[in-house]
């Protein structure tokens, strides 16, 4: 009975860590330049995006304007997740390295148009 229980339990964890392994095929990453403005730009997004459909990581970096989406291929594609990212106001250039850096001083307003309804500061 001990052996019939073991051999169970080991069928039951193989079969688990082949279905996650079969899961990690599916995804993505994806990297957005866009225009990050302030940190009020990079909590939106991170706020925002992980409620998307499939996305399993999110990493936005202010220093390269860069945010890297990991999402699963069989729930979300790239071109949803960019929609998503441009309602939040903040201009996606692809994977193009963008030049642009728009920093706001401490205290100063950014006058960018993601900032504009909220008149967040720095």
């Amino acid at each position: 009975m001990k052996v019939v229980r073991l051999v169970l339990i080991m069928v039951v964890v193989l079969s688990a860590a082949m279905s996650v392994n079969a899961q990690k095929k599916n995804e993505k990453t994806v990297i957005f330049n866009a225009n990050l403005h302030c940190e009020s730009c990079k909590a939106k997004v991170e706020k925002n995006i992980p409620y998307e459909k499939g996305v399993k990581d999110l990493k936005v970096d202010m220093k390269t304007q860069t945010i890297t989406v990991t999402f699963r291929e069989d729930k979300n594609t790239t071109e949803n997740l960019q929609k998503a990212i441009e309602k939040l106001n903040i201009e996606v250039k692809g994977i193009e390295e963008s030049n642009t850096s728009a920093k706001t001083q401490a205290g100063e307003k950014c006058e960018k148009s993601c900032c504009e309804k909220e008149g967040k500061t720095k």
